[in-house]
């Protein structure tokens, strides 16, 4: 291979992702394209984003927490010096590996985005996971946006300030490219309720002092 032909294929490699990344929208807290080149491990990074926090660990399927796996085209897990730094799951170990999203409060997840996610066409081998949280789950495979670096998946604004993001299926390997989510704040009725609490601690307070 020719020296400029070498000299090409560099360019478009580096360019490539660079221009993708600049058609992605951000998230509230974005991992794509905000990590080392090199994959870095750590226990339980924590990222901000204004006010919201989040702390991330990672489990291996049988439950062992394992080191999280940072790296410029997202979030993933490592068990071991072999370990790829994806999220893993195997026709011997499904589920696999999963991440734990802890908020410093609840917040409403409106969305998640992948990299490395590819959607499943043939024989239910590409990737798969669940999202869950306390009251409920959500499979996703193909259900996302199709985007043709980063796939991005709708969960409807559920509420929680725990989410784990579990890889399932016989050959998935991805990584957490970005989290869409702000803080939960009381609906109109909460309020409603607060309000009436108010007033009755107003009206016990009067009685005490007459």
């Amino acid at each position: 291979m020719s020296l400029i032909k070498k000299n090409l294929l560099l360019a478009l490699a580096v360019v490539a992702p660079l221009s993708a990344h600049a058609t992605v929208p951000n998230s509230t807290f974005q991992f794509y394209f905000e990590g080392p080149v090199f994959d870095e491990v750590s226990t339980a990074p924590t990222f901000v984003s204004g006010d919201l926090g989040v702390t991330i660990r990672a489990y291996n399927g049988a439950g062992q927490q394992i080191d999280v796996d940072k790296r410029w085209d997202g979030i993933g897990a490592s068990g071991g010096l072999l370990e790829p730094g994806e999220l893993n799951s195997s026709l011997f170990a499904n589920p696999g590996e999963k991440l734990v999203l802890s908020f410093n409060k609840a917040v409403k997840l409106s969305s998640l985005r992948f990299s490395m996610w590819e959607n499943d066409y043939l024989f239910n081998t590409f990737d798969h996971a669940t999202v869950s949280w306390v009251g409920g789950s959500k499979l996703l495979s193909n259900s996302n946006d199709n985007g043709l670096i980063l796939k991005t998946f709708d969960l409807g604004n559920v509420v929680s300030n725990t989410f784990t993001i579990q890889a399932t299926g016989n050959l998935s390997a991805f990584r957490l490219a970005g989290i869409n989510a702000v803080a939960a704040v009381p609906e109109p009725a909460s309020y409603a309720l607060m309000g009436l609490g108010l007033v009755g601690l107003a009206l016990v307070k009067r009685r005490r002092q007459g």
